[in-house]
């Protein structure tokens, strides 16, 4: 009999990387360096938490971090919408180094400290 266990959609990303010299985190370090705020899995989860509580409050409340490390991110829900909508905001900031510079800059400090 198959598993019929219900997965839950989650997010993992790990800063090592064995096919780029660079793990994408590295890649905009300096931005986060710029403004004082942790760069690896803790800052990124800081500066998750903070865009959707002010992004997308309609679903920040569905969104469960936990677990992550210096190199890991961890981002859980039951709500796919709410893991796509997160996705979009952190994948246009990567993207786009002004933005994610304005991002931590207006990041919420008790979840991403400068």
């Amino acid at each position: 009999m198959a598993d019929q266990t219900l997965r839950r959609p989650s997010f993992v990303h790990s800063t090592s990387s064995e096919t780029s010299s660079q793990s994408l985190p590295e890649q905009v370090a300096d931005v986060f360096e710029e403004h004082n705020a942790e760069c690896h899995g803790y800052g990124w989860e800081g500066l998750a938490q903070s865009l959707a509580r002010s992004h997308m409050p309609e679903n920040g409340d569905k969104l469960q971090f936990f677990g992550s490390e210096a190199g890991t991110f961890v981002v859980t829900s039951p709500d796919l919408k709410a893991l796509t909508d997160l996705a979009v905001l952190l994948h246009s900031a990567f993207h786009n180094r002004e933005l994610l510079s304005e991002h931590i800059l207006t990041a919420d400090p008790r979840l991403l400290p400068r």
